[in-house]
């Protein structure tokens, strides 16, 4: 039986309120475990072991996943009509979904019941007491999508950190974190407004970075107050390219792997590469699914790099 994958009307609208919920999830990373989350995870690896290939992996997730939970209230004996459980769901389930798929073995094993075995261990303890029906294996392209605002939104709430409190690596941090966004930004634009077989323009996941977009021009202000030493390291989104202008872009694989990612799925790249070389043997099409699954990886602080290299793209405006 498959997984059924979808996505809802409002799975993107918990965006509105990203900032939060970037918090908690780094709250949760930085929260300590207890001995019964401890002895609980191992139980859940020992009953899906199956699933993943790594052991220490499989019971992070569980970690991650439990701490976050006892850190969202929102959906624990709310209405579920209200926003806020709507949003604290969404936000759960997207963050289920995200950490689950980067660390299962395979694409066919189904988000849902390996975190129902995870709330099996849980369920009736003191700070897990209600089961959540609401997780739901979310479409692939879609949960891709979601992971493209959400480091977006990351990087934005690092930068505006940088405004608050400044210190002497500002200028090196602002160029690399403004610098790294123009590399999601470039893709994201594109998917939207590019004249390609994947143009969503009146899509969740459109709206949602047409409001990130507004959000992040609003720093620019407060950059040029700070003076010449920010704004001249800070990178707008007008300068990520200009037409056909050169754009700087983080040199290691971390931070280049997701825009050549998302130049293969969602411009003519492919369809050029395809034309030159032909139908692609089974090992480049491994390759390619592996390139997928890095973009699904958190990058967080990783989009800092000292190294640049060079790529002209075609830039749409929304």
């Amino acid at each position: 039986m498959g997984c059924n994958p979808t996505i809802k009307d409002d799975s993107y609208k918990f965006f509105d309120v990203i900032e939060n919920y970037i918090k908690k999830a780094d709250d949760a990373k930085q929260n300590d475990e207890t001995m019964e989350i401890n002895s609980n995870c191992e139980g859940f690896y020992k009953t899906m072991r199956s699933s993943f290939e790594d052991k220490e992996i499989a019971i992070s997730v569980c970690k991650q996943l439990i701490k976050l939970y006892k850190l969202l209230d929102k959906f624990k004996g709310k209405s579920k009509c209200s926003d806020d459980y709507k949003n604290d769901s969404e936000f759960f389930n997207y963050w289920v979904n995200f950490q689950i798929s980067k660390s299962r073995l395979n694409e066919s094993v189904c988000i849902d019941p390996i975190y129902n075995a995870i709330e099996s261990q849980f369920t009736g303890t003191d700070h897990y007491g209600v089961e959540l029906a609401f997780i739901y294996d979310i479409k692939k392209d879609e949960l891709d999508k979601m992971n493209i605002l959400y480091r977006l939104y990351k990087i934005y709430t690092d930068i505006n950190g940088i405004l608050e409190n400044a210190d002497d690596m500002v200028k090196k941090k602002l160029s690399s974190l403004s610098t790294a966004c123009c590399t999601d930004y470039l893709v994201a634009n594109y998917m939207c407004n590019g004249d390609n077989d994947h143009n969503i323009n009146h899509s969740q996941f459109c709206t949602q970075l047409k409001k990130f977009k507004e959000k992040y021009e609003e720093l620019y202000k407060r950059v040029d107050q700070k003076g010449s030493e920010y704004s001249k390291n800070f990178k707008r989104l007008s300068q990520c390219d200009n037409n056909t202008m050169s754009t700087a872009l983080i040199g290691t694989t971390v931070g280049l792997v997701p825009l050549l990612v998302g130049l293969y799925k969602f411009t003519p790249l492919r369809q050029f590469i395809n034309f030159k070389k032909g139908k692609l043997t089974q090992e480049y099409r491994n390759n390619d699914d592996e390139m997928r699954d890095i973009m699904l990886m958190d990058q967080g602080s990783e989009h800092i790099s000292s190294q640049q290299g060079t790529y002209n793209i075609k830039y749409h405006s929304i």
